[in-house]
């Protein structure tokens, strides 16, 4: 049987209470945890967020390590992401929005983009941590950036990312009119990028308070054949343990499922 959560507290308090009271808490501050709803709320947020999303220093470790192993780009460098500036506030989790931020890179082709995220994702869980469905095929003839996608600026970005929450149980159908009239960007050639990113949000997704992502910038026809009448979307397999690039019908909405957007 695993500790308990008390147990675990119990283990380390002194030195938790050592380290909240170099930084000014005092004894009234670490009761008010306890007492006071809003604060132990938005705490909680603070934690779920540390628990779920990698901080940007990080991130940019990870991106340059992905580039090293995967991508090989020589336009990918420290120089070259400290160029593009400090990442935007993160807007806070409510019960129409679950954000974080993401370090992308775009290289001008939707599709070259879409495929090299995917290796990136590979790479991180690992052949046997991710699945691909058979009939997506990353080819112009499979995949395809739908034309009223805003474009995307070339090279190293910051962006928030929305996964799936403000837009939950809704067809990607019903959200592209919503994101053009906006206007705002969809998820799209990026979502495989941000498993790889933040592994530890890809594998907390669980269709409810962490929903699969669709992506409705991006069209999608099975097997190559057909009318693009749908999108892909991004899901984890707590059977498989996988994350799992999948698509599906842009016109069935879904309890479990909510298309993403960028800002």
């Amino acid at each position: 049987m695993g500790k308990s959560l008390t147990s675990d507290l119990l283990g380390t308090q002194n030195e938790t209470l050592r380290s909240l009271q170099e930084r000014g808490w005092d004894t009234e501050d670490y009761k008010a945890i306890g007492t006071n709803t809003d604060l132990a709320d938005e705490l909680t947020q603070v934690m779920l967020r540390f628990r779920l999303f990698t901080p940007p220093k990080a991130q940019i470790q990870r991106l340059l390590g992905i580039n090293e192993a995967v991508w090989k780009d020589t336009a990918i460098t420290p120089e070259a992401i400290s160029a593009i500036g400090d990442p935007p506030d993160c807007p806070p989790w409510d019960e129409n929005g679950l954000f974080c931020v993401c370090l992308f890179s775009e290289t001008g082709d939707a599709l070259k983009t879409f495929a090299r995220n995917w290796d990136a994702c590979v790479h991180v869980h690992g052949q046997d941590g991710t699945s691909k469905l058979d009939g997506l095929l990353l080819t112009p003839e499979g995949v395809r950036q739908r034309v009223c996608a805003i474009t995307r600026p070339i090279g190293l970005r910051w962006q928030v990312a929305e996964l799936g929450r403000q837009f939950k149980t809704q067809s990607v159908a019903n959200v592209r009119p919503q994101l053009d009239k906006a206007p705002k960007m969809g998820m799209g050639q990026e979502f495989p990028l941000l498993a790889a990113m933040h592994p530890k949000w890809a594998v907390s997704m669980n269709g409810d308070t962490v929903p699969f992502v669709d992506a409705p910038d991006l069209e999608v026809a099975l097997g190559a054949v057909g009318e693009f009448s749908n999108a892909p979307y991004l899901g984890f397999s707590r059977d498989r343990r996988q994350v799992y690039l999948h698509a599906r019908h842009i016109g069935y909405p879904n309890p479990y499922f909510g298309p993403g957007s960028l800002r």
